[in-house]
């Protein structure tokens, strides 16, 4: 009955939902929202840029490392490459129980004379999914001149706008990256944020792609692979009912029928390529798991990083990176899918060009695109630049 109530109510006054959630945060975290109460542009000295990367799993977890996987790692690692080691560090917030992680956070913020921190702003760091980073800035960014870059990874959420709109309104310092859909405006009229954003990945993490995938044969016509939500069921199993062959989710050894199995058991990110890599041609559906939103996503990189053909029913975030038609291809129906997919297939050297072309140019985006976005929002606000590049 609250849920109709409150679905109802926040029709009829835009933003109800918003007003609650702030004002219950207020009440039982006082300390949660306390504005800066000075101009932050230019505040930042002459000291030399320093990126501090905030992640969830960290240098003390397994999933630390190349080609795992791991967002942030990949954020830190590029920053290396691009930057230079002494140009960046890691804060492992989440590793330990034993003291605040804020703490940890401030503290080293201010030993290593940080001008930007770069964390993932949808729950707190580690495997937990508390959220305290209203308190966490509204504390640092009274104290701290540098700018804070929250990465969200699917703002179609409410809840997680209403947290990206908090912090933004605590600081003009906090820019918003979101990887799936534009930000600009959305937090703060009139403010640009970052975003959507091509997945990042080090030159490190590339090498070891390659070597992943160099000997792997194109032994798959179409492929889907992912999870299973039941309206890419319905889809899949339409288009091979209008007759085009596709197989569900190549790499791996077991079958995959619904939205469970298709989670369990995963392999590696490495095998997970590989199995791209077998596809001529692979499926991407951009629909929004938090609504009906068209979302650039990650596996519109990760197909053209392997080496296969994108397909995907998005018809606005892919062509801002590719070239519809020589790097990549869209579809509307499972019926005009059909037809894309045999034209393709009868022309196998123009199918071969357009794969090479396309990963010619992922390589380079997944790299550079991140960090190039982000500098394009720093200048366009005025806030303090990035470090300058080394390579």
């Amino acid at each position: 009955v609250r849920g109709a109530l409150g679905s109802l109510g926040s029709r009829l006054v835009p933003r109800l939902d918003e007003y609650v959630y702030n004002r219950d945060r207020n009440r039982a975290y006082p300390d949660s929202f306390r504005p800066v109460s000075r101009a932050t542009s230019g505040l930042v000295d002459s000291r030399t840029p320093h990126i501090v990367i905030v992640p969830l799993e960290g240098p003390s977890t397994a999933e630390w490392g190349p080609a795992r996987g791991n967002y942030f790692y990949e954020v830190f690692r590029t920053a290396v490459e691009l930057f230079g080691e002494d140009s960046v560090s890691v804060v492992d917030a989440g590793s330990s129980s034993d003291r605040p992680w804020a703490d940890t956070v401030a503290e080293h913020l201010e030993a290593s004379g940080a001008t930007h921190m770069i964390a993932h702003v949808e729950r707190d760091p580690g495997k937990t999914e508390d959220w305290n980073w209203d308190r966490v800035w509204s504390s640092v960014a009274n104290r701290w001149d540098g700018v804070f870059i929250g990465v969200t990874f699917d703002s179609g959420f409410p809840l997680i706008r209403m947290k990206a709109r908090r912090l933004a309104r605590i600081s003009p310092s906090f820019v918003c990256l979101d990887i799936c859909v534009p930000m600009d405006s959305r937090l703060v009229k009139g403010r640009s944020e970052v975003g959507p954003v091509p997945l990042v990945q080090s030159r490190q993490t590339q090498e070891l792609l390659l070597a992943r995938i160099r000997d792997e044969p194109k032994d798959v016509d179409v492929s889907f692979i992912g999870a299973l939500y039941p309206y890419r069921v319905e889809l899949v199993e339409r288009l091979k009912a209008n007759g085009v062959n596709v197989v569900v989710n190549p790499h791996r050894q077991d079958a995959t029928t619904d939205l469970e199995s298709s989670r369990a058991n995963q392999p590696s990110w490495l095998d997970y390529m590989a199995g791209l890599a077998r596809s001529q041609m692979t499926l991407n559906f951009s629909l929004a798991s938090s609504g009906s939103d068209e979302q650039l996503k990650w596996r519109v990189m990760e197909a053209t990083l392997a080496g296969t053909l994108l397909l995907t029913d998005d018809h606005v975030r892919t062509s801002e990176f590719f070239v519809r038609g020589e790097e990549f291809d869209e579809f509307s129906s499972p019926g005009d899918l059909v037809e894309v997919v045999e034209s393709w297939l009868a022309e196998p050297d123009q199918l071969s060009d357009a794969q090479h072309r396309a990963q010619a140019k992922a390589f380079d985006l997944a790299h550079l695109e991140f960090w190039n976005r982000i500098d394009n929002t720093l200048r366009d606000r005025e806030l303090p630049e990035l470090p300058a590049r080394t390579t």
